[in-house]
């Protein structure tokens, strides 16, 4: 039997609304979920693999959910037996267990971290809307909406789902890191056979391009994944519709990609509605607030990079260790809670 594609994302982000999680989204509607509680990351994440093993031993799809803070896997789900496992983990605000109210002195200073690390994003949050509104000032709103239709009929029109129910789930591609901005688009549209990479500056519209089409495909009854920012939550920076084997996402930094296989190809905004000459009128007004932007975004990183640093020093000093036995015992009480029969 050939494997299984494999996925990996984001269910929480670090954002500019502060701490954002979307974990009832993909974990809610599962039959099965075994949760980690505070289990070092270390330990974690061989319990995770050996799962994950047993699943693609079995001929099982794998779906890796990945920590917002260090990118590392902290869990999965293996959709065809509605069941998954996450290490929820005492850092998480709103965690309620007796670790994540100890007054530990490293839990402290990592909360106070993140709390710097979401305060810089906010800030960087309002600078970028500085930098959209010289976009804004300049931008035919006919035509982006003209091109929106002609995309929507484009790739949806009058086609109906077979099998699905109009159904959206919402997740994060990407995260802001301790080692800055990570995405997995690569591994999450491995499968599709189309991919349209939207092009366009702050503020051209590219998330009311994104949700529009989901909209238009949840109309017809189509499922959709919907990933958002995970700066900006309330902005979207993908739409996937599986059963149609597309995708359309914001492709402009800090995950700008560019075609690169059959099927791939660009829709441009700026292009399209943005009135000739705007970057180059502007040029030392955007180069000034990219600057103060991305200046702040890099303070951001630094704090979430210290909030680990304190979180890792509360695992070694707070959390069990696990010797060899007690991994083994963890590990197949695990696998016979998540492939039961």
């Amino acid at each position: 039997m050939p494997p299984q594609p494999v996925l990996h994302y984001f269910v929480d982000a670090n954002s500019s609304a502060g701490y954002v999680d979307l974990f009832g989204q993909s974990f809610g509607g599962l039959a099965n979920v075994q949760e980690l509680s505070d289990f070092p990351e270390e330990t974690a994440g061989k319990l995770l693999s050996r799962a994950a093993q047993e699943a693609e031993a079995r001929g099982l799809r794998v779906e890796w959910i990945h920590n917002c803070l260090t990118d590392r896997p902290m869990g999965l789900i293996v959709p065809q037996l509605s069941a998954g496992v996450i290490n929820r983990q005492t850092w998480r605000p709103g965690a309620l267990s007796a670790l994540a109210a100890q007054e530990d002195e490293s839990l402290l200073a990592a909360r106070a971290a993140l709390q710097t690390a979401w305060e810089s994003f906010g800030r960087a949050r309002v600078v970028h809307d500085e930098w959209e509104r010289y976009y804004i000032e300049n931008m035919d709103f006919a035509a982006a909406d003209r091109l929106a239709a002609e995309t929507c009929e484009s790739l949806i029109g009058v086609k109906r789902s077979l099998t699905g129910k109009g159904a959206c789930v919402e997740r994060f591609f990407g995260a802001a890191t301790v080692s800055g901005s990570v995405d997995h688009i690569r591994s999450i549209t491995q499968e599709l056979d189309r991919r349209y990479f939207l092009k366009g500056r702050p503020g051209t519209g590219k998330s009311t391009f994104l949700k529009r089409i989901a909209a238009a495909a949840q109309e017809n009854g189509f499922d959709v994944e919907f990933y958002r920012c995970s700066l900006d939550p309330n902005s979207c920076d993908m739409v996937l519709v599986r059963e149609l084997g597309f995708c359309v996402f914001d492709s402009t930094a800090p995950h700008e990609y560019f075609p690169e296989r059959p099927g791939d190809e660009e829709i441009d905004l700026y292009r399209a509605a943005v009135r000739e000459g705007t970057d180059e009128r502007y040029a030392a007004e955007l180069a000034d607030v990219e600057s103060r932007y991305r200046a702040l975004v890099r303070r951001a990183s630094a704090a979430l990079a210290e909030a680990w640093r304190m979180v890792e020093a509360f695992q070694r000093n707070r959390l069990p260790s696990f010797n060899a036995e007690r991994l083994a015992s963890q590990r197949e009480t695990l696998l016979a809670a998540l492939f039961r029969g």
